[in-house]
This record gives C-alpha cells, structure tokens and sequence, in this order.
C-alpha cells in the first residue's frame, strides 16, 4: 500500500527551472523528509486505503487544528507541513490546466501565473502564528486555503483548484496582462456594469434584464454566494415567459445560447473611452476657417501640454508615494515606468525584473488608469485656457458667450481623446494585444522618462 509523494514533496517556485525537455516549468519540488518519515504515523496508513484521500486530509486537519496540544507539537506542524505540500501539487495542477485551457489563444505560460499563487516557502507555521496573523496585511495562499477548508464538503484537491481559480490577483493578472477572464458567463452576466449595458442593442438589453429579474431573485431568496451556477431549465422557461410580451420569442436553447453570447461580448468591452470621430461638418457656430485655425492651434500646443502634464503628474504622484503605505516601493515608480513604456515589458515582467513579489504590488503603485486620468484633465485644463487666451476665437466682440465655450470644449475633448487618450487607454487595459507602446501618449511618455 502506497501513498502518494503528494503529502510529502512540497511544490516551490523556481524561475530558472526546467523539465526534460528544456522548457521553463517555474517550480521545483523539495522533498521534506521529516514529513515523510512520520507521515505514515499521522496518516494511521493501517486504517485507510492509498486513494482514500479525504480521509487522510481529515485526520491530518484534526491535528493541524487541534486546540489540546503544545504549539510547538511536532505531530502538529508535521501535519501542518503535509497539507501543504498537498496543496502545493493541487495549485501547480490547477495552474496547468489553466495553461492548458488558454495558454495557446492568450500566450499565458505556467511561469506567468504560478509565482502568484505558488507562495509557500516551507517555513514552519503552526496554527497559532496562522491565527495571530489572520488580520495582516499579507496573508499566504496555503493560509487561506486551510483556514476555509471543510473536509466534509469536499476534498482538498477540488478545494484548491476551486480557490485558485477564483485567486484576486491570479485573475487581475490575467485579465490586465493577458486580457482572459475567468468568470463563468453567468458570473459575467449577474455583474453587469452600466455601461456595458448601454453597448447592447435594445434586445440583448431586454434579454439581460429578464436575466437579471429571475437569475438574481433566486440567488437572494436562497441566499446563494460565490460561484454562479447555469440557469436551470425552470429559470430559462420563465425568462422565455417573461420576454414574450417584449415580442421576443426564444425556445430554452436558444435563449440559454444567447445569453452565452452576450457574456462573450461583455468580455471584450473594456473601461476605455468611446471612440469619437472629430467631424467638422457637425461643428455649429464655426466656419470652416475657424475649425482648421482651431486645429492648428491645438496641433502647435498639444504636445507640449502632454509633456508639461506627465512632468507634474509623475512628480506629483512620487511624492505621493515617499509618503504613504507604499512608501518602501516608491524606489520602483519611475524604474516600472520605463519598463513598460520604454522596453515593452507586463507588469509581471516588471515585477520579476524589479524583484516585487507580484503583479499587484506593479498595479498599486502605478495605478496606470488613474495617471491617464489625471494628465487628461490637465492637459484638457491648459490647452482650454490657451484656447481662451486667445481674444475672439469663436466671438467677433472679443468674448466667448455660453454656447461657444460649451461648443469649444467639445471640440476640446473630441480631438484630445481621438488624438491622444482613447488609443493611450487601450494599451494600458487591453492586456497583450498591444505588443508596442505605439501612442502618441506613449511616446511622450517615453521622452519624458529617457531625458528628465
């Protein structure tokens, strides 16, 4: 009777490793061989079978758990040590399956997501430390994973991959760098946003709607949490009740097919800014030599307020970080910056780079979104007061009226988004689908970070 190695090999990430064939793996496994000599003993191998996994789970969790003992108790930490290495083994196959699954349509390799969730180090923890730092700022994956764990629901194996497939930064990481989500369409559709909403057509809007009415009554009547379940054929009959007085008619099939699709669309919508065509012929109150002097004089001023704004904004934002929580990864701000932006590099290769622990700690100091945000504004503030500046632009008296400082700034925000931010958005949340940072933002940017 053989147990398997699982219980007493734990799984540690190692960048630099490769399997037979050469190729990255990510992770190595270290044999702790404590573990493995009293396994047997802490398992009361007599009593159960090789595949009778559950089983050895729950009595290794009674002693990891076990409030009768000495912290310091071997037997304790032991079992403590071989959960984990269970666990170890359960997240680099949960993260291969992954791989598997996407890897060829997203180009997400093992080693991009496993040092995220691949946290273990091995050091010993009982379960006093483990409580006395439930309320830290950083919590280990394993500690998660066994604090939840309920041995009567399921086994340890389905526990983890559920866990990590459903990790925080494991799936920002993987939308952001990558542009994959993991959610199931259902999930997708019970968390619709407004403004995805407002990009359907009139039907789809109705079909969701439906959706919603019925979908999201029953999860608060059974007070359903976590994971979003297929609708069942019940639910799918009254949605078709539902919809027919809208005059749209489906059969359960094909409704339960078009609700798929919808949420495959939601997928590729993206916080960015609607595209907006500047057209000349919709300008009021303007001729045509007033536009193309307009052009002309945002064209001579544009980049330079592009540049004055990332200046203030970037210094700005450092300060902001020598000062708060991410003080000690303040250091990092400007080296993440050229690294994105002059060498084409993901946050998670920033990361590894710059020795961060992940993804997330890049995101949180950059906050790419919010910077984009603010240089808009500011660019958006001085070129308006040097389109102001100038006496008479769009009034023969010398003064702008109401209508003609509204019609200017429309025009404004028309050319900066279509010029400069909308395409400045995209590349900074549509994951790898830009290999280059080709922006005029970006090259800005890019200056800016090789010559100041």
């Amino acid at each position: 009777m053989v147990l398997t190695q699982n219980y007493w090999t734990l799984c540690k990430i190692d960048l630099t490793s490769s399997d037979i064939s050469g190729s990255q793996k990510g992770y190595r496994q270290e044999i702790l061989s404590d573990v493995q000599q009293q396994f047997q003993t802490i398992a009361e191998l007599k009593e159960l079978s090789s595949q009778d996994d559950r089983k050895i789970q729950a009595t290794l969790l009674s002693y990891f758990r076990s409030q009768n003992s000495a912290d310091s108790n071997p037997l304790r930490i032991t079992a403590g040590l071989s959960l984990r290495c269970y666990i170890s083994h359960a997240i680099v196959s949960a993260c291969q399956k992954l791989v598997q699954e996407f890897g060829d349509r997203y180009r997400v390799r093992l080693r991009d997501v496993l040092y995220l969730v691949l946290t273990d180090d091995g050091k010993t923890k009982n379960i006093k430390h483990l409580q006395e730092n439930s309320q830290s700022s950083y919590c280990y994956f394993w500690e998660e994973i066994l604090i939840n764990f309920n041995p009567e629901q399921s086994g340890l194996w389905y526990w983890t991959n559920f866990r990590t497939r459903r990790h925080p930064e494991l799936n920002q990481t993987l939308w952001v760098e990558f542009g994959l989500s993991l959610a199931t369409p259902w999930a997708k559709l019970n968390d619709i946003k407004r403004y995805q909403m407002k990009n359907l057509s009139r039907q789809e809007r109705d079909v969701v709607e439906v959706f919603h009415g019925v979908y999201r009554r029953d999860r608060r009547e059974q007070g359903a949490r976590g994971k979003c379940p297929e609708p069942s054929e019940s639910q799918l009959q009254e949605m078709r009740n539902r919809l027919f007085p809208r005059g749209i008619v489906y059969n359960s099939s094909e409704l339960f097919e078009q609700l798929i699709a919808i949420a495959q669309s939601l997928q590729e919508q993206t916080l960015s800014l609607e595209e907006q065509t500047l057209d000349p012929t919709e300008t009021s109150g303007s001729s045509d030599d007033d536009f193309a002097a307009l052009i002309k004089l945002l064209q001579e001023h544009r980049d330079q307020s592009i540049m004055d704004a990332i200046k203030e904004e970037l210094s700005q934002r450092l300060q902001k970080l020598q000062k708060g929580r991410y003080r000690e990864l303040a250091h990092n701000f400007l080296p993440s910056l050229r690294l994105i932006y002059c060498e084409n590099k993901s946050q998670t290769e920033v990361a590894r780079q710059l020795n961060m622990n992940n993804q997330s700690q890049v995101s949180r100091i950059l906050k790419l979104t919010q910077i984009l945000k603010q240089i808009r504004e500011q660019v958006m503030e001085k070129m308006l007061q040097i389109l102001l500046n100038q006496a008479g632009l769009n009034s023969s008296q010398g003064v702008l009226d109401p209508n003609a400082l509204d019609s200017l700034i429309e025009q404004l925000t028309k050319y900066l988004d279509e010029t400069v931010f909308i395409e400045a958005t995209k590349e900074i949340s549509a994951g790898r689908k830009y290999k280059r940072m080709t922006s005029l933002f970006a090259e800005k940017m890019r200056y800016h970070l090789k010559y100041s």
